[in-house]
């Protein structure tokens, strides 16, 4: 498969279509209120509110958000987020307890956090999505921007590590880390359709 080039113009292009998209820009609006409202992480109910949202309108299958909120709660993560660090993402994403219901072995909730780490600092939080994920790997596999497999972006530190990469390859340093979010999930959708 061939992918272009991200260019400046093609980078726009994709987010003019996201922006003109009525569910996914209201979404955005919505959790930007949400997170502007309740911009801490001690309280349960700020907490379930923001996981219950975004669970649902990024569709990540969470069916335990009131024990993941309890979790969060419990993780004291508002230092983390503030300054961007990547250990916020592992400490929502495991430790949670909840568990598949084939295997009984806990979820790893690595896209959820990596959203929930975003919308509180977005600018520091790369968002991981499967379709992200693909359009990286498809990438590097045409032009070698970087040195990962695709296991490798299950770990966050790595996963930010070549989206800087990417970045610095395409020469993208115009566009922050959201822009970069839409642009990778939008054409990562539109190359990798269902």
């Amino acid at each position: 498969m061939k992918l272009e080039f991200p260019s400046k113009n093609m980078i726009n292009e994709y987010l003019s279509l996201f922006n003109k998209d009525d569910r996914y820009r209201e979404a955005e609006i919505a959790i930007e209120s949400l997170i502007k409202n309740y911009p801490h992480n001690t309280s349960l109910t700020s907490i379930l509110l923001k996981t219950t949202v975004i669970n649902d309108l990024y569709s990540t299958q969470i069916f335990s958000t009131f024990k993941l909120a309890e979790h969060i709660k419990n993780t004291n993560l508002d230092h983390l987020l503030s300054a961007g660090n990547a250990e916020a993402v592992d400490l929502i994403a495991r430790g949670h307890g909840i568990v598949t219901s084939k295997s009984s072995k806990e979820k790893y909730l690595y896209s959820f956090a990596t959203k929930y780490c975003s919308w509180h600092n977005q600018n520091k939080y790369p968002i991981y999505d499967s379709f992200v994920e693909k359009i990286l790997v498809a990438y590097n596999n045409q032009d070698s921007f970087s040195d990962f497999n695709k296991s490798d972006l299950k770990s966050y530190y790595k996963f930010k590590d070549v989206i800087n990469d990417f970045i610095t390859f395409y020469k993208l340093e115009e566009f922050n880390t959201k822009q970069l979010d839409k642009f990778l999930w939008k054409y990562g959708k539109f190359k990798f359709k269902i």
